[in-house]
């Protein structure tokens, strides 16, 4: 299994889980365009404060205060960054590209696409 990984602002002490975008490894974070613009939009808006990526694997915390652990008390921010992203018109959501008949409304990725790629 591949690591994965989370953009923590240690700063705002906000997270952006990549939750439902169906990208968590390197090579995904980097490949697809919902994940890529989202960490585009994420570093040039939030200049200046201290943020990384930090793996689910590795023990690797990367600013001088602080653990890990604390990441569960940091607010998730992916939605909020998306729909900013949508009304932009930088991404376009298709819908969901995959839904677990089991838990739909918990387990799915949804289909986001840079509009320019039309």
């Amino acid at each position: 299994m591949s690591v994965g990984y989370i953009l923590v602002n240690f700063s705002k002490k906000e997270i952006i889980t990549f939750a439902h975008i169906g990208a968590t490894s390197a090579r995904e974070l980097a490949g697809n365009q919902g994940s890529s613009a989202i960490t585009t939009w994420y570093f040039l808006k939030n200049s200046g404060d201290l943020v990384a990526f930090v793996s689910d694997t590795y023990d690797d915390w990367p600013f001088e205060c602080g653990f890990k652990n604390d990441l569960t008390s940091y607010k998730d921010v992916t939605d909020g960054i998306v729909h900013e992203l949508i009304a932009e018109g930088i991404l376009a959501d298709n819908g969901p590209s995959y839904v677990d008949e089991n838990e739909p409304e918990s387990i799915f990725v949804r289909d986001l696409r840079n509009v320019w790629q039309k």
